[in-house]
């Protein structure tokens, strides 16, 4: 990514599951990110950075009965 992205653009991180905040998981759509993906943006939480994640492409629509 150019530049820094605004902060509306970033999901507020006390939302996200651990696996989400440690780049296990997507950031948007909280599928399991493997060995693909590419930086949301980086936040701060209680003093700590995070590096958010996301699928490298657009994250895929959910299939139906996926949580």
């Amino acid at each position: 990514m150019t530049g820094r992205p605004s902060l509306q653009l970033l999901p507020d991180l006390a939302r996200l599951r651990p696996r989400q905040q440690m780049a296990i998981d997507c950031a948007r759509c909280a599928r399991h990110l493997g060995m693909s993906g590419r930086v949301l943006g980086d936040v701060r939480y209680r003093g700590l950075l995070f590096r958010l994640w996301i699928c490298e492409a657009e994250c895929p629509p959910r299939a139906r009965g996926e949580q």
